[in-house]
């Protein structure tokens, strides 16, 4: 059941009224609690303006145990409004006598209006009735109330559940609701829960002891007093510094690790930094290892010397009462040494068997359904790889042990281990180191995932290059082959990850391999029908591409005017694409693309293709515009050679003037056809020369 009930006597100012609203829960999942309050923020905002509600501000506060917004600056209430009803025609809404029949009572009933309140409307139709209605503004409580019982069930998390007998869904049990408006109690209730003017502090303070909230702007003082920090961005920092600290008093620095950071911040509501020790005997793990461990197992920091050596400590971050703080500390340390005992028992097992001989393990492990084993995928990354050390004429047989090796990890202990996932490639990458592989064939292994996300680091090796490229190919054009392509917002295998990951190495590493090429060679190594498949990836890394350069700053149409030259090289593609942005920035710019489109647009409509004729030319700018042409030509072939392409815009803006007089002096569709072909075939030789470059028709321009 949900109710809101209006209060009444609040103290109220024009233009200067507050609201703090606090849901108060059981701990919620870390992960879900900045989703959640900013969803709440932005719920309560857009709520407000639709019912014409100003605000100064709106700020929210979180902790695991609760989600608040405050809100100041509000008016008393609505404004008063008018709204214009039209309701029926004229000639059904009267009798025979002129008077209102049940069709044009029913409309003023509706309305609780009267007879006198009626206007006739001329519209194109006939005239209708139509009534102005006066609607009073409510008081902004009230609509306070609505929207707070309202965005509840609303918050989106991943899961939900029920708890006791009601029927509310949410993450996790609602213990308590506090609003107030002017300090005073909003009432309200849902599902059974109603709205106090009480909150609770830390969770070692014990449930009953509430905290009355009798002032709004005491609300955050209130807490801190019971050992609770609302403002996540102050709990953050207060963390981050407290690390530093801890870790300087050992002579260390902490290992910097934002995700870990976000994370403990939304654990705790009152930090409280510990520092522990491991057994040195751990030391000898690879230094991912030891901070994985911390992190997943134990939430905690790792610490490095100032050799950026992993040292015998960490850093971890209480919510319990500061004076008991060492019991969790004795905790801590007992559950990090017995999960670096298993991960250096994984380690050693895992060192016994070299990497090259786990291969034939992955025929056993399905790559994804309908594309074989890994074993299979291996096969065809062999084959791909070959080609592009061929293409980039890369030394072939690091690329192929590199391949070889590449899934081989897969199959560790270690690495079945769940804490332990996000290590694949650089376990093979340790492995591989132990079992005397070359540097680079092994630190290709741990490359072949880069980048993983955006702004990553990228290979440094030419065999991760490779490697990295191959294995991102192999998948997309696998999954496509198969129906699995992302859709909307839905991408779980990562294909469009994958995409923007070889697309940023192609450019950034400045590698000149044919895309369309590329992926011609992936798909033969699937030895299935094409049956579309190579137009579906083609126009997939169309969009990739269009992304990156989004993301570099160039504007759409700059974009679309070179991917119609040419996409197939990206690198050139980056270069042509940074000319043109800078090229628009030209003073002679708009003209001459305006210029330029009027022969694309007249080309459009020619039906034939001659070749060009000197001897048809019967004016003068005729034959100047095209012995200008002639003569920028070879200045242009040159320079685009050099991939020169701001000289090569430059030799554009030559022509400017010509074609301007040209189209001023020179009719073009004339009535004789052999005339008119040969200008045409005037127009299309400016075309194709400089279309290499970019088609700037596509270009916009604003009159």
């Amino acid at each position: 059941m949900t109710r809101f009930t209006p209060s009444e006597n609040f103290p109220l100012n024009m233009n200067s009224n507050s609201y703090l609203f606090e849901i108060g829960t059981e701990e919620l999942p870390a992960s879900y609690i900045l989703p959640a309050i900013t969803f709440l923020q932005k719920y309560f905002s857009s709520q407000l303006q639709e019912a014409q509600l100003d605000f100064e501000k709106i700020k929210h506060y979180s902790t695991p145990r609760r989600l608040c917004i405050m809100i100041t600056g509000l008016p008393a209430t609505q404004e008063d409004s008018s709204e214009e009803i039209v309701g029926p025609p004229k000639r059904i809404a009267y009798d025979e006598l002129g008077n209102l029949n049940k069709v044009g009572l029913g409309f003023l009933k509706k309305h609780g209006l009267e007879e006198k309140d009626i206007v006739i409307k001329e519209l194109p139709k006939g005239e209708y009735l139509s009534v102005i209605k006066h609607i009073k503004g409510k008081q902004t409580h009230e609509v306070l109330g609505t929207i707070s019982v309202e965005v509840i069930p609303k918050i989106p998390f991943p899961k939900k559940m029920h708890w006791g007998n009601g029927t509310l869904l949410f993450a996790r049990p609602i213990r308590w609701l506090l609003a107030l408006y002017n300090d005073k109690l909003l009432k309200f209730e849902i599902d059974g829960i109603t709205s106090n003017t009480y909150t609770f502090g830390n969770r070692f303070k014990k449930l009953h002891n509430n905290i009355n909230v009798y002032i709004i702007n005491k609300y955050i003082l209130l807490l801190k007093e019971h050992f609770v920090i609302a403002d996540r961005n102050e709990r953050k920092a207060q963390i981050k510094q407290e690390i530093q600290i801890a870790a300087a008093e050992i002579d260390a620095t902490p290992v910097e690790n934002p995700e870990l950071l976000d994370t403990v911040t939304d654990l705790v509501e009152y930090p409280s930094v510990i520092v522990g020790t491991f057994d040195t005997s751990f030391l000898s793990l690879p230094p991912k290892v030891l901070t994985t461990t911390l992190s997943e197992t134990q939430k905690s920091f790792s610490v490095q010397n100032k050799d950026n050596e992993i040292m015998p400590f960490f850093i971890g971050t209480g919510n319990s009462n500061p004076d008991t703080i060492d019991k969790v500390l004795y905790g801590n340390e007992r559950v990090i040494n017995a999960r670096l005992s298993d991960a250096k028992f994984y380690f050693d097992t895992d060192k016994k068997i070299p990497l090259a001989a786990r291969v034939e393990k992955l025929e056993k492990i399905t790559f994804i359904k309908n594309l074989g084993t890994l074993f299979d995928k291996i096969e065809r990354m062999k084959s791909l790889g070959k080609w592009c050390a061929d293409v980039l004429s890369y030394e072939k047989d690091k690329i192929e042990r590199a391949v070889y090796l590449c899934k081989s990890d897969l199959t560790t202990l270690i690495l079945g281990e769940k804490e332990y996932t996000k290590l694949q490639g650089y376990m093979g990458w340790q492995y591989a180191l132990n079992d005397g592989e070359d540097k680079e064939v092994a630190q290709a292994l741990f490359e072949q995932y880069l980048p993983r996300f955006k702004d990553d680091v990228l290979p440094e090796t030419k065999t991760g290059t490779i490697l990295s490229i191959t294995d991102k190919m192999d998948t997309i054009v696998g999954c496509f082959s198969i129906g699995l392509q992302p859709t909307g917002t839905s991408d779980p295998l990562g294909i469009r990850r994958a995409g923007n990951g070889i697309i940023s190495i192609l450019a950034e590493n400045n590698l000149t391999l044919n895309l369309d090429n590329f992926i011609d060679e992936s798909i033969t190594t699937f030895k299935k029908p094409d049956k579309g498949l190579r137009a579906e990836v083609i126009e997939f890394f169309l969009q990739r591409i269009r992304k990156y350069l989004e993301n570099s700053g160039i504007d759409y149409d700059v974009i679309n005017a070179v991917i119609e030259a040419d996409h197939t090289d990206i690198p050139d593609l980056m270069i042509r694409a940074r000319s043109l942005q800078e090229f628009k920035l030209h003073e002679d710019f708009k003209n001459f693309i305006i210029g330029f489109k009027r022969a694309s647009n007249i080309l459009e409509s020619s039906q034939m293709i001659v070749p060009l004729n000197e001897a048809l030319f019967k004016e003068k700018e005729e034959s100047q515009l095209y012995q200008k042409l002639v003569g920028i030509i070879p200045h242009y072939e040159a320079h685009f050679e050099e991939k020169n392409y701001n000289a090569c815009f430059d030799d554009l803006v030559e022509l400017k003037d010509f074609i301007d007089t040209f189209f001023d002096n020179v009719m073009v569709m004339v009535e004789n056809e052999q005339l008119r072909e040969n200008r045409m075939a005037l127009l299309r030789m400016i075309h194709s020369t400089f279309v290499k470059t970019a088609d700037l028709s596509k270009i916009v321009y604003e009159l």
